[in-house]
């Protein structure tokens, strides 16, 4: 049953609103303002609707409504003025305070019924609104977790099937995945990148997928990088448009995902250069996106540390002058100055480098 709480001094008015309204509710009768807050502060459910006396003697109908819109239990309550006056101030002064209606005294019984009934049916439906939000927020968020489930489930077979592939491909992007957690830290922080760290946990996981399409790639390839013909180059470069074309095959089924619209991304453009001299579709500056453009940077650095195109490895020092010389040409520009000012922590990354 629905509760009314009835705050008025006069006794007589109060029990002629408790009359009226007992038998459709639960009433709650209380003489004075000061009292009524006692009351509402110390109920463990509080009333559905408070019909309340403006002109009181310790405190006023205004001063109590005033104290309710300040706690937060009490604040959605609606209150509805009862009161012998007429002129449009009180009553402005009311609705400016949250009252909900005003009642005019003396009333009828019917009147007082009909006017509880409209508020309680209101209230009825706020909270069954509030249940449906409830429910529907409960399956977005059971949704969301068989989305997320699904895309570490994408990540970790194609990450298996790396790793059976070639153990220094799965290396590698285990290692790229880690700088590009710390690299997309130090941009978030910059604020000088629209990244915010929802996406960023993204990039972060999807990064791991970027070289997916070196599985296609023939054993001399993955084996040796420097020591390659013409032809076995071209096809090395494929690798960006072979493993974009796998995650595409996803996102046709899983339409608009973050994830995988990301991890196209990464696949197909991280070999992009800022000067349009890269591969597969020669972008160049912001045409690249940026997630692909933040992984050329690390994809580089762990390259140059390890196999370095056939090579001898760079050193820490010696991979971030490259990144240093190459700015504005391979790499934009400003991606790069933010890379440089964390090359310490770079730099204390820890990798068994093989």
């Amino acid at each position: 049953m629905h509760k009314v709480m009835i705050v008025d001094d006069n006794m007589t008015n109060l029990i002629m609103a408790k009359k009226a309204l007992e038998d459709l509710y639960e009433i709650i009768p209380v003489s004075s303002g000061n009292i009524a807050l006692e009351f509402l502060q110390e109920m463990p459910e509080p009333p559905d609707v408070v019909l309340l006396d403006i002109d009181m003697p310790d405190v006023n109908g205004f001063f109590v409504i005033s104290q309710m819109k300040n706690v937060e239990k009490l604040a959605r309550i609606p209150v509805v003025f009862l009161t012998a006056q007429e002129d449009i101030t009180t009553e402005i002064e009311g609705y400016s305070l949250g009252a909900v209606d005003y009642i005019r005294k003396p009333f009828t019984a019917t009147l007082l019924r009909k006017r509880v009934d409209i508020h309680i049916k209101f209230v009825e439906a706020q909270k069954h609104n509030e249940r449906v939000n409830e429910q529907l927020q409960k399956v977005l968020s059971e949704k969301i977790h068989n989305i997320v489930e699904l895309e570490y489930a994408i990540v970790e077979m194609f990450t298996s099937l790396m790793s059976n592939r070639s153990y220094i491909i799965s290396e590698h992007s285990r290692r790229v995945q880690t700088y590009m957690s710390v690299f997309l830290d130090a941009l978030i922080e910059t604020k000088q990148f629209k990244i915010e760290e929802k996406d960023a946990e993204i990039l972060k996981f999807a990064s791991k997928m970027h070289d997916v399409g070196k599985i296609c790639l023939s054993d001399r390839c993955l084996a040796d990088m420097g020591d390659l013909s013409i032809q076995e180059k071209e096809f090395n470069h494929a690798h960006t448009v072979l493993g974009a074309e796998a995650v595409k095959k996803v996102m046709d089924v899983i339409s608009d995902n973050r994830f995988l619209r990301y991890a196209y991304n990464m696949c197909r453009f991280h070999h992009e250069r800022w000067d349009g001299k890269g591969y597969p579709d020669r972008l160049m500056t912001d045409n690249i996106p940026l997630e692909a453009r933040i992984l050329a940077i690390v994809n580089s650095y762990d390259i140059f540390r390890t196999t370095n195109d056939g090579a001898d490895p760079l050193t820490h020092n010696e991979a971030i002058n490259r990144i240093r010389l190459w700015s504005g040409t391979h790499f934009d520009p400003e991606l790069v100055e933010v890379f440089l000012s964390i090359q310490r922590q770079i730099a204390d990354i820890r990798f068994e480098y093989t």
